[in-house]
């Protein structure tokens, strides 16, 4: 399409100031308030509707001008849709279809939307909205007509000069411009790349045929491709005829005949035409023709390999390996291109394209200019000019630092212009500035760090990446049993998947646990980047995700759910919005968009099929920063179609990483998807380790070997093709051949657990020993010994370097986690409908039970005070609320079990967890107690005590929960858990004193009481005869013990009339213990008549009915309280009806209550003794049970003296009882902590 004419004015127009921060998010509208949000969560709707954003009103404008000729082509169609889908993908594409098919059906008002957009967007967004319209409207065939529109709507939008500039830069066949700044200049919004096999060109690729080229561009994250060629190219698999456009999305790919480039080379091109990547290494090659890479030169030194647009191979040594034919003497400088090999020893090929991927995984390097000592630092290259330092895309939002570099004291400076995460230097976290010294380290994030070398003038980027994982003679056996792994041996490398494959019980899962630093082996080493696994798990074992055969996630939330919580607790520094981006385009990898708000739920609930559920579990781990993955049976119970889903799934996910898979016995398709094999044998012995196509030649020499069939065994060249026979199914028939008889038939033997199996033909040891015969064979083949050099001299970098620890979660990461924690422990309570069941019915049906049970009066009518069960209810009630806080925890932990094993390796926050999972039970708990004190005390009328017998039944409901929590997390079964809460329970029943009193139990219990008897009686003292009322020492340890006394003792001296009689017998008693020889004051004798005058009213108050009484005792109350007590409110004369006693005093808690006081403060003891129900605990510090002089003879009529406070101490047994409970859930918190924090380390 020929370009239209434009005005010159408009024309040279100089394009907007670019702001400091690019705005590289989509055109969404503000998102909705966080009440809105939490209200749609609770109700079960999508968080993110796209009824909340500037989505639909998009939309409209993509229909707008698909329908402006009349009709609507496919492609049109495909370009709104797929643009949408890839910038919005927390939407869900049905919804988008709605919208857009909603949006044809309608006349749209261009102009009327451009200025609500207008308003709406940022200019660097209305240029990106500028770019896709005029990419949707060249593909019509009408497109003058739509051109005259998009050229309003941009007038309209804001941009008229800058959609003009779009339009030519887009269509003008212009040269590769000589400055090389392209971005910058004016009427050139757009960065532009050109791809051929000949100059002039940005990106030089000789193997083209001169009718293949390409142009790309680039604004921000947004790439298009347009063919300039004469012949198609396939961009995104389909094809892109000349002089169409095409956009190119992350992670796909344009083919150019026989050469593919993906989203990361364009990028990295685009970088390097800006001078913001200056990629380089040093190789040193060997006189055996391998090759070591380097980042920093040493005197060995033989050349220097530069990567920007091409390749510059620089030799400093004298050496004879040649490019394109061309020898590398010393001084000489060659321009290749990535397509090129570098040719060492006449016949080793060293592929540069190889080179510049490892370089890449270890980080740039940049050399500093001596003729500039300022230095801007950026993951954006938006932000930065020609020689600026670009870092690695990670992902991990944006960050921009300036470094001022001292040569001469070899020292600089850093400022944080803006960063989305912290950043240390060395320990250190740096708020604004600080002072860099020769050496120092800058962390940026998780596994990226800037090491300054001042003195060499380079700044060097590190990518801590794990390079390859090699085991050596690794053995394990679980006790006394047999092998589970015998000397396994191997390497992988990054970029290898590898399927591990065996009879069952042959040590596939212990291999992987092994590898996932969660089992230690008994014997041999495994070595990441050189480093021992076991010897560095803190550092390591983050970039090690191992995935479970079982299903690991929560299956009481949702798919999106699962993975939010997930990449919070992988990935904390990273800011919620970059978080939630993840998780969209993961879900729209895994395919599980569209069920993104759907609950996981177990297999038997099927909310979700196997296939996706085995997505869910691989996609958990795979947003966080892991490089090595571990798969166990992730295509167990699946379906040959949906087991080639889920492998492709993986190797697309987990590309550049190191992906072991074990798979008991794979089909032919599946095998052919995995770069090598690793064959186990029973015992763990390693069968075979190689390419799948190896592993088939090898089984199939065999078979030929011992069958005698013609075939030769002994070529493994590979060259022949092999039978449609040899199979996967072969390879394991050919291993576990069975031993006959001379007749033919199987012969049997039996195992250790006393079953028959075929005895095989060839034992475990027989294909360990024949595969390291096969190995040491091929190890002294020339060709091999070549191509295992290739490999090697790729890596010799990886193990020189020092491994830095990981940075030290900032204090909001820390929230974060816990945040996380606690929302997840929550929504997974919430969700669970049998226990939402249990909260709501269970209670109420228990409070109903039991107070009709209970309401019994020896009276003829029912009244409080003559109740003779209350003791009976108030310990019921707190045997009920300990039941449903062991009922409510015991599954717990062992629920969340594979899911704590799987987060291990992220360094879980164990006291987190517990802490989310305490609210969320002590939440549910207090719920169930509102609502059996509710029902349970209206029943039985105890009336005005609610608060305090819900603090106790909660205290005690909590000490059950966490009582649970502990045994959740010691046993690993469900079944086993709630067999031991009756374990847990009866003990209390029995020994908190309602069942059987204390008086009629058997005395030997308390051992401490029995083994002070029997000292006393050896040494001939007369041992005073301890309390009936004492509790005995065992029951100490019963939590029910505890609750049930304070329940008592709260009900006897804490209801509203016993508090107001306890606040005029103080206050009466405060007037009276005034000194004798000062006269009282009048007032003060008024205060003193109207106190005693107001407990004489108290004492008997009576009224027409309850609420009359209660409201008359509240004003009395509320006078003592405010010190100004109306004399109204003492008339003594009351209407006959009901006292304040029947209301609430009960007789039966009284009398325990006043008999525990008289036995307490009997004056026959030397010491007052702790009872059961006493109100104060005394405890004697030192001294002996004598009397204090002056008292050595004590009648009835004289009290107990007091002893020194130094002597005895003595507290109230509520708040004893408090303390107590309180220390006991501590204890139990931290045993449970120290539990699961010993599993969840065991190695």
């Amino acid at each position: 399409m020929p370009p239209p004419p434009v005005e010159p004015s408009l024309s040279t127009q100089q394009r907007p100031h670019r702001p400091a921060r690019a705005a590289r998010t989509p055109a969404l509208g503000a998102r909705m308030p966080w009440w809105r949000r939490t209200l749609r969560k609770l109700q079960g709707l999508p968080v993110d509707s796209t009824s909340h954003t500037m989505l639909p009103v998009l939309m409209e404008v993509f229909a707008g001008f698909s329908k402006i000729d009349g009709s609507v082509m496919e492609e049109e169609i495909d370009s709104s849709l797929g643009f949408m889908r890839y910038d919005y993908p927390e939407a869900i594409y049905s919804e988008l279809r709605r919208i857009y098919f909603e949006a044809l059906q309608k006349p749209q008002d261009l102009s009327a939307r451009a200025r609500e957009l207008s308003r709406t967007l940022s200019m660097e967004q209305k240029i990106l909205l500028g770019v896709q319209l005029y990419l949707l409207i060249s593909r019509s065939d009408n497109s003058r007509q739509q051109l005259v529109e998009f050229y309003l709507f941009m007038t309209n939008l804001g941009i008229a000069a800058q959609a003009i500039d779009i339009v030519y830069q887009l269509n003008a066949d212009d040269k590769p411009s000589e400055e090389g700044d392209f971005s910058g200049k004016a009427g050139q919004p757009l960065e532009m790349l050109r791809i051929a096999s000949a100059e002039p060109c940005d990106v030089l690729l000789r193997s083209l045929s001169a009718a293949c080229s390409v142009a790309a561009f680039r604004y921000q994250n947004l790439m298009l491709l347009k063919n300039t060629g004469a012949v198609p190219v396939l961009v995104r698999s389909r094809t892109l005829k000349p002089g169409d456009f095409s956009r190119l999305y992350q992670g796909e790919r344009v083919v150019l005949e026989d050469i593919s480039l993906d989203y990361a080379d364009l990028t990295g091109y685009f970088n390097a035409k800006k001078n913001l990547t200056g990629t380089q290494l040093y190789l040193t090659l060997t006189e055996e023709g391998s090759a070591e890479i380097s980042q920093t030169r040493n005197r060995n030194t033989n050349l220097r390999i530069s990567f920007g647009l091409g390749v510059t191979i620089e030799a400093l040594r004298d050496t004879d390996a040649k490019v394109n034919g061309r020898r590398l003497k010393e001084g000489t400088k060659i321009e290749a291109s990535i397509e090129d090999k570098l040719i060492a020893k006449g016949e080793v090929e060293i592929s540069l394209q190889e080179l510049r991927r490892r370089a890449r995984e270890f980080g740039e390097q940049f050399r500093l200019e001596g003729s500039r000592n300022t230095y801007l630092v950026s993951n954006n290259p938006d932000l930065l000019e020609e020689g600026d330092i670009l870092l690695s895309q990670d992902g991990e939002g944006e960050i921009l630092l300036k470094i001022v570099c001292d040569y001469e004291e070899k020292t600089g400076t850093l400022e944080i212009l803006r960063s989305d995460r912290p950043i240390y230097v060395g320990s250190i976290v740096i708020k604004e500035r600080a002072h860099l010294n020769d050496g120092d380290t800058l962390t940026l994030g998780e596994g990226q760090y800037l090491r300054c070398h001042f003195a060499d003038r380079i700044i060097e980027e590190e990518r801590n990446v794990i390079r390859h994982v090699e085991l050596r003679e690794v053995g394990h056996r679980y006790g006394g049993q047999g092998s589970a792994l015998d000397g396994i041996s191997l390497m992988a490398r990054r970029g290898e998947m590898i399927c591990v494959m065996g009879p069952s019980g042959c040590g596939k899962s212990t291999l992987l646990r092994v590898l996932g630093g969660q089992l230690k082996p008994k014997v041999g080493d495994i070595l990441m980047n050189g480093f021992p696994l076991y010897g560095s798990l803190p550092n390591l074992t983050p970039y090690i995700a191992y995935i479970p055969q079982e299903d690991a996630f929560d299956a009481l939330l949702k798919v999106q759910e699962n993975l939010d919580y997930s990449v919070a607790v992988r990935c904390p520094h990273l800011p919620a919005e970059e978080r939630r981006k993840r998780v969209d385009s993961k879900l729209v990898e895994l395919g599980l968009n569209e069920l993104r708000h759907r609950l996981a739920g177990t297999p038997e609930q099927k909310h979700l099929s196997g296939g996706e559920r085995k997505r869910l579990n691989a996609g958990l781990d795979m947003i966080g920063i892991a490089d090595v993955y571990l798969f166990d049976e992730p295509t167990s119970g699946l379906s040959s179609k949906d087991s080639e889903h889920v492998l492709e799934l993986i190797r697309s996910l987990a590309r550049n990483k190191i992906v072991l898979c074990s798979i008991h016995q794979p089909s032919m398709k599946l095998l052919q998807m995995f770069d090598k094999a690793l064959l186990l044998d029973k015992g763990g012995k390693m069968a075979f380790f190689g390419t799948p196509q190896g592993m088939l030649e090898y089984f199939w020499g065999a078979y030929c070997e011992e069958t005698g069939q013609a075939g030769n065994g002994s070529r493994m060249g590979g060259d022949l093709a092999l039978p449609d026979i040899v199979t996967p199914d072969l390879v394991f028939d050919v291993l576990e051949t069975p031993l006959r008889d001379i007749s033919g038939d199987v012969i049997h033997e039996q195992t250790a657990d006393g079953h028959l199996v075929p005895a095989r033909r060839f034992p475990p040891n027989f294909w360990r020993d024949r595969f390291q015969t096969h190995v040491l064979l091929r190890s002294v083949s020339q060709q091999e010994t070549r191509r295992d050099q290739d490999h090697s001299r790729l890596e010799a970098l990886s193990g020189h370097r020092k491994l830095p620890k990981p940075p030290r979660h900032t204090l909001r990461e820390e929230g974060l986690l816990l945040a996380t924690m606690i929302k997840r422990a929550f929504l997974s309570k919430l969700r669970n409908r049998a226990n939402l069941l249990t909260t709501l019915l269970e209670a109420p049906m228990l409070a109903i039970l039991i107070s009709m049970v209970l309401r019994y009066s020896e009276d003829d009518s029912y009244t409080f005070a003559s109740a003779f069960h209350i003791p009976s209810y108030l310990f019921l009630t707190l045997v009920v609320a300990m039941f449903l806080g062991l009922t409510n925890s015991a599954d717990e932990i062992i629920r969340d079990r594979h899911m704590l094993n799987r987060e291990r390796n992220h360094n879980l926050r164990i006291g987190y967890y517990v802490t989310g999972k305490i609210l969320s039970l002590s939440a549910f708990s207090l719920i169930q107690c509102v609502i059996y004190l509710i029902i349970g005390n209206a029943i039985l009328e105890l009336r005005e005590m609610f608060l305090i017998h819900c603090f106790w039944m909660f205290l005690t409901s909590l000490t059950g929960a966490c009582l649970g929590l502990l045994v959740s997390t010691l046993v690993h079964d469900i079944r086993t858990a709630l067999n031991i809460i009756p374990l847990l329970l009866i003990p209390q029943i029995i020994l908190g004193g309602a069942l059987i009193k204390y008086e009629e139990m058997n005395r030997n219990l308390d051992f401490v009481y029995s083994i002070r008897h029997w000292v006393e009686k050896k040494e001939g003292q007369e041992a005073e005869p301890a309390s009936k009322l004492k509790v005995p020492f065992i029951c100490h340890f019963m939590p029910l013990r505890w609750s049930y006394e304070s329940a008592i003792i709260s009900q006897a001296k804490l209801n509203p009339l016993s508090v107001a009689q306890s606040q005029l017998e103080d206050r009466i008693q405060a007037l009276a213990d005034l000194p004798r020889h000062i006269p009282l004051t009048e007032q003060q004798r008024k205060d003193l008549d109207l106190a005693k005058q107001a407990l004489a009213v108290v004492s008997g108050l009576s009224g027409e009915d309850a609420n009359v009484v209660a409201e008359r005792l509240a004003l009395i109350r509320k006078g003592l309280q405010t010190g100004r007590l109306d004399p109204s409110l003492l008339d003594a004369r009351s209407k006959k009806g009901v006292s304040a006693d029947e209301i609430y005093v009960n007789q039966k808690v009284l009398d325990l209550v006043n008999k525990a006081e008289m036995e307490r403060e009997d004056y026959r003891r030397k010491e007052s003794p702790n009872v059961f129900f006493g109100t104060v605990k005394t405890y004697r510090l030192f001294g002996d049970a004598t009397p204090v002089e002056g008292h050595t003879e004590l009648t009835r009529d004289t009290p107990i003296p007091k002893r020194p406070w130094y002597e005895e101490f003595k507290i109230s047994t509520l708040w004893m009882n408090f303390f107590i409970i309180v220390f006991g859930l501590v204890l139990v918190i931290t045993t449970l902590m120290i539990a699961l924090r010993r599993q969840l380390s065991k190695v």
